[in-house]
């Protein structure tokens, strides 16, 4: 979300409209129209506009954007959080009496889930993850958030066209991607996140500790550890036949994340 500061949403809006306007990144306020195609092409060609809007948003390290909130880390303090809460639901079934199926299905398959999230994330934790950080913080690096087709696009001649900046954060730049990776991966297509995420990295001259940024988060099945902390929180109004048949769609999604 973005975070406004207390000079008056319109005159903070307007500001920011006006750096990226600077920028030639128009915002429609609208939902973008273009018919999606999830090709290779499709996806790589997508790729390149999220690399172009970031060298634009990101060109002038010493100014700082007026008006947006900050998100480092944010995502990753959740993927902690649902590790826990998963692993102290895990522990309570040891000691229930009447089980349903849920229950069952986490007997079956929890174990290897909360394993696979806690790789994902010591991985990540292994990795050169705070200068990435350092980084982000020192060149006011910015995600938009949404950087899918139906909110992203580039004209022929370079112009960037953006439905919302609603979701738009002082971030990790390559979180951005982190962002697409997800989106792709609901859609029912044979994908290689390895080869999106080289594509990326090249793309923006990036360097190795990027590379397993993206790989680390990319292992973290998120799409079942959603469903699971809906769950538990209690947030989940459906039967329990329609939550396992959710929770096999997600795995179904998470299949799709890279092995480490």
């Amino acid at each position: 979300m973005i975070a406004f500061f207390d000079r008056g949403d319109k005159m903070g809006k307007f500001e920011l409209k006006s750096y990226l306007e600077e920028r030639e990144i128009y915002i429609l306020n609208e939902k973008v129209s273009k018919t999606i195609d999830k090709n290779w092409e499709s996806i790589f060609t997508q790729i390149e506009n999220i690399v172009l809007f970031q060298s634009k948003v990101n060109s002038y390290k010493e100014n700082l954007l007026p008006r947006i909130g900050g998100s480092i880390g944010r995502e990753i303090n959740n993927y902690n959080s649902q590790i826990i809460l998963l692993g102290r639901y895990l522990k309570e079934i040891e000691n229930k009496s009447h089980l349903n199926l849920i229950d069952f299905y986490l007997i079956k398959n929890g174990e290897y889930l909360l394993n696979k999230g806690k790789k994902a994330l010591n991985n990540l934790y292994s990795s050169n993850y705070r200068s990435l950080i350092e980084r982000s913080m020192k060149n006011y690096e910015v995600c938009l958030g949404r950087v899918d087709e139906n909110n992203l696009i580039v004209s022929r001649d370079n112009k960037i066209f953006i439905g919302t900046i609603k979701y738009l954060t002082y971030n990790i730049k390559e979180h951005d991607i982190y962002s697409y990776i997800k989106k792709i991966k609901r859609k029912d297509t044979n994908i290689d996140i390895e080869e999106i995420i080289n594509f990326y990295v090249t793309k923006s001259n990036l360097e190795e500790d990027s590379k397993e940024y993206l790989r680390s988060l990319s292992a973290y099945p998120n799409e079942e550890f959603k469903i699971m902390e809906r769950y538990i929180l209690g947030k989940l109004n459906l039967k329990e036949e329609e939550i396992i048949e959710s929770l096999y769609k997600a795995r179904k999604m998470d299949s799709r994340c890279l092995l480490i």
